[in-house]
C-alpha cells in the first residue's frame, strides 16, 4: 500500500528524521514530500494532493493550528497531524478543537510510535468516509422518497422531514406546527399508538385519522423508535406516512354501490309481496263498498282509511324502487346554471315561507356538458329542501348556493348555518332506510348520491354540529 504523506516543516533537519523513520516501516510504503511555506503548504493541502499531513506546530509565516483551522475550514477531511516539540496538554487540547486528527510530541518520535499514529489515523479516516458516505445515501434516500417522512424527538415533536411531508402538511402554509401529536384526528388514536410504541419498539401498518390543513386524511403509520446517544432513556421516532384517503375513498364507494345494489334488490323482493296484498285489500274495499252501500257511514269511513293507508304503503314502495335502484339517465346537452335554478325555483316556496336569507352566485353565467337534467334538479333538490329544514330552529337562515368550475367540471356548492350533523350522521348520511328525521325514510340522500355516482361525479359533505353544513358536488 503506497500513502502519499506531506511533511509540513520549516526545519530541514526535523524533515530529514521525520522521513528516516518513514523509511523504517515496512507494514506500508510511504511516498514523502516536504513543504516549509505555509501557503505552499496550505495550497497543497486545498488541491488534494496526498493521503496524510505532518503538520509542524510553529512554522515561519504562522502556526500549524492555524494552518489546520484553515483547511477544516475549506472541508478538508484528510488526517492533519500536528507535530509539537514538547508535550503541552494545553495546545493539545487546543489542536483537537481546531480539528487535528492527532498529535505527535517530537521527541518521542519512535518508528513504532509513528506507524501506529498514521495507521490509526488513516483508519479513521477511512471510517469517517464510508459513514459519510452511508449518511450521503440515506440523506438521498430520506429526502427523494415519495413518501412522507418526519423525524420526531421523543416529546413527538418534528425534527427533521422530506419535501414529500412538507408538500402533504405544509404546502401554502407560512407557520409550521412542530408538535406531530397535533395532527390526530382522535387523542384516543394517539394514546393507543404511544402505548403500542411503548410496549413492541415499534408500529407497522398502523391505521388512523390525521387532520391535515384543515383536511381529514386516512392515512397509514409505520414507525421505529431509533436510540438516542446522548440521552438514552429517550428516544428519536421514524415514521414513515402512507396517504390512503384516495383508496379508502374509492373502496368506501365500491362498498356502498354493493351495498344499494344489494337494497335495490331486497326492495323489488318486497314490492312483489307487498303489491299483490295490496291490490287484494283494495279490491275487497271497493266489494265492501257496494255491499254496504253508502248509507253505512261508519263502513264508509273505515273503508276510505283503509284506501288511504293502502295508497301510502304502493307510493312508499314505488320511493323505495325508485332511489334504490341504479338510476337510469337520459343524457342531454344542457346548462348546469339552467338546472340549478329550475331546482332554486322549486324550493322558492320554503325558502320564501322560512324567510332564509338565500344566494345564489355562479362563476361562469353559461356552464354547459351533457348530464341528466331532470334527475340533477332532483338531487339538488333533495339537498336544498334539508338544508332548509335544518334550518327550523335558526332565527337568521342562511342558504348559499355556488356553482363554479374546478378542472374544467363543474363544482356546486350547498352551505346552510343549520344544525349540522354529528359525525355518525355523515358516516351515514347517504346509506339506505338512515334519517333522524320522525317522518324521514332515509331514502332522499340515498336517491341524491344514486343520481350523482351515475354522472361520474362525486359529493362530499362537512358538517359541524351548531355552525351548519356544506355539500359539495364535482361533475
Amino acid at each position: 500500500m503506497n500513502i502519499k504523506v506531506l511533511i509540513i516543516e520549516d526545519d530541514e533537519d526535523d524533515y530529514l528524521i521525520v522521513k528516516h523513520y518513514l523509511s523504517k516501516i515496512t507494514e506500508a510504503t510511504y511516498d514523502v514530500h516536504w513543504s516549509s511555506d505555509f501557503d505552499e503548504a496550505l495550497n497543497d493541502i486545498l488541491e488534494n494532493k496526498h493521503d496524510i499531513y505532518l503538520i509542524d506546530h510553529f512554522l515561519g509565516k504562522g502556526e500549524g493550528l492555524d494552518l489546520i483551522q484553515q483547511a477544516r475550514a475549506a472541508d478538508v477531511d484528510k488526517p492533519l497531524i500536528l507535530l509539537t516539540g514538547a508535550k503541552n496538554e494545553r495546545v493539545d487540547q487546543e489542536a483537537m478543537r481546531n480539528g487535528a486528527s492527532d498529535f505527535i510530541i517530537k521527541s518521542e518520535v519512535k518508528v513504532d510510535t509513528l506507524e501506529r499514529t498514521l495507521r490509526y489515523a488513516i483508519e479513521r479516516y477511512r471510517q469517517q468516509k464510508s459513514i459519510k458516505e452511508q449518511e450521503k445515501k440515506y440523506r438521498s434516500l430520506f429526502e427523494l422518497s415519495m413518501e412522507p417522512v418526519v423525524i420526531l424527538d421523543h416529546d413527538f415533536h418534528i425534527m427533521e422531514f422530506n419535501s414529500a411531508f412538507a408538500k402533504l402538511f405544509f404546502k401554502g402554509q407560512k407557520e409550521i406546527p412542530r408538535n406531530f401529536k397535533s395532527f390526530f384526528l382522535y387523542d384516543f388514536d394517539y394514546r393507543l399508538l404511544l402505548a403500542k410504541i411503548e410496549e413492541d419498539g415499534y408500529v407497522k401498518g398502523w391505521k388512523t385519522m390525521l387532520n391535515i390543513q384543515d383536511k381529514r386524511k386516512t392515512v397509514i403509520l409505520s414507525l421505529a423508535a431509533l436510540p438516542n446517544d446522548n440521552h438514552p432513556g429517550q428516544h428519536f421516532f421514524h415514521v414513515a406516512i402512507n396517504d390512503v384517503t384516495k383508496l379508502m375513498s374509492a373502496q368506501e364507494e365500491i362498498q356502498r354501490m354493493e351495498k344499494l345494489s344489494m337494497t335495490g334488490r331486497m326492495a323489488r323482493i318486497i314490492a312483489h309481496e307487498v303489491r299483490n296484498p295490496l291490490t287484494n285489500i283494495n279490491l275487497a274495499i271497493g266489494e265492501l263498498k257496494e255491499i254496504v252501500g253508502e248509507e253505512n257511514e261508519e263502513v264508509n269511513i273505515y273503508c276510505e282509511m283503509i284506501g288511504r293507508n293502502a295508497h301510502r304503503i304502493a307510493k312508499l314502495i314505488d320511493d323505495l324502487l325508485t332511489s334504490a335502484k341504479p338510476a337510469t339517465l337520459e343524457v342531454v346537452p344542457a346548462c348546469m346554471n339552467e338546472v340549478i335554478e329550475r331546482a332554486i325555483e322549486f324550493c322558492k316556496d320554503r325558502i320564501d315561507l322560512k324567510q332564509v336569507d338565500f344566494k345564489y352566485t355562479f362563476d361562469d353565467p353559461k356552464i354547459t356538458g351533457k348530464w341528466d337534467p331532470e334527475k340533477l334538479k332532483i338531487a339538488f333538490v333533495n339537498i336544498i329542501i334539508n338544508a332548509i329544514e335544518a334550518m327550523n330552529e335558526n332565527e337568521s337562515p342562511r342558504l348559499l348556493v355556488h356553482l363554479g368550475v374546478k378542472n374544467g367540471n363543474p363544482v356546486i356548492r350547498i352551505e346552510d348555518n343549520g344544525k349540522g350533523m354529528d359525525e355518525e350522521t355523515q358516516n351515514n348520511l347517504f346509506e339506505p332506510f338512515y334519517s333522524k328525521r320522525k317522518d324521514g325514510l332515509g331514502l332522499g340522500m340515498t336517491a341524491t348520491h344514486n343520481i350523482v355516482s351515475m354522472h361520474k361525479g362525486k359529493i362530499k359533505v362537512k358538517s359541524t354540529l351548531g355552525k351548519g353544513t356544506a355539500f359539495e358536488i364535482v361533475l
